[in-house]
């Protein structure tokens, strides 16, 4: 079994749906939200995707990450140590939520 990491928040992504064809002891770390901009996604928009994600992969085989990482240089972070930590705060209520249903 292997993980797949993508970026998949932002639409130069393209579709989740080509991933179906991907082996099926494959997990996708799906990127739900976008650590460029300061904007907090809300829950809803990230349970959302997770939703879509799981609809093609199933559930089993889906993780909620972030594109990328947040810091990806120390001395000049892409999002500041607030934005980041909301972030995080709400792919964590949005995986709670997903993993309710």
């Amino acid at each position: 079994m292997g993980t797949l990491f993508l970026e998949l928040a932002t639409p130069r992504a393209g579709e989740i749906d080509v991933l179906a064809e991907l082996p099926a002891d494959r997990r996708v770390g799906i990127g739900v939200v976008n650590q460029k901009h300061d904007r907090v996604e809300t829950v809803d928009e990230i349970v959302a995707r997770g939703e879509r994600a799981m609809k093609v992969l199933g559930p089993e085989r889906v993780l909620l990450t972030p594109d990328c990482g947040f810091a990806t240089f120390a001395d000049n972070p892409v999002a500041s140590a607030r934005v980041a930590e909301a972030k995080l705060r709400a792919i964590g209520q949005a995986s709670a939520v997903l993993g309710r249903r």
